[in-house]
């Protein structure tokens, strides 16, 4: 079942899920690659498929002192995020967000897609191509409810903090 351990959502309240298709993008203001190719492919993402719900993700595990909820609102106002945004809520003591470790996210951007039932069906770090995932929101999205299939892919490449993305230390 899909979980969001939000602190706070900015641009909006947390969006129904219940038996709808999901894609959750997680990044960072700071992150290159969320900036380069995260941020608009989730935006390109609700312009191209209406019925699935896109939820961004701001998860902080580096800069916590300047990533603050108010510099984000400014993101969102600059960026024109049409989405809503949960703040991935710290956790004590530790650079990682709860969302972030409940999920093993590697770094940012990350993308999490789940089914109509709230199954995980993607966990894919980095940069995605476009087509790739076009096809995989497609046969998610025409799965029938309470449907058997479930293919597991879990997808995973990137590294370090480049164009593609910012990968987590350990």
């Amino acid at each position: 079942m899909m979980r969001l351990d939000a602190s706070a959502w900015l641009n909006g309240a947390a969006p129904a899920t219940d038996g709808k298709v999901v894609a959750v993008h997680a990044f960072q203001m700071l992150c290159p690659g969320c900036v380069a190719h995260g941020v608009p492919q989730a935006m390109k993402m609700q312009q191209v498929f209406p019925e699935l719900v896109v939820i961004g993700l701001h998860s902080v595990f580096e800069h916590h002192d300047v990533m603050t909820p108010q510099a984000l609102e400014v993101f969102i106002h600059e960026y024109r995020l049409p989405f809503p945004v949960a703040v991935d809520r710290p956790v004590p003591g530790s650079p990682v967000p709860a969302t972030m470790q409940h999920y093993a996210l590697r770094g940012t951007p990350s993308l999490l897609l789940f089914d109509r039932e709230g199954r995980l069906r993607l966990n894919h770090f980095g940069s995605i191509d476009d087509m790739a995932l076009g096809g995989v929101i497609g046969r998610l999205l025409a799965e029938q409810p309470l449907s058997s299939a479930n293919d597991g892919a879990q997808h995973s490449d990137g590294a370090a903090c480049d164009a593609n993305g910012c990968a987590r230390a350990g």
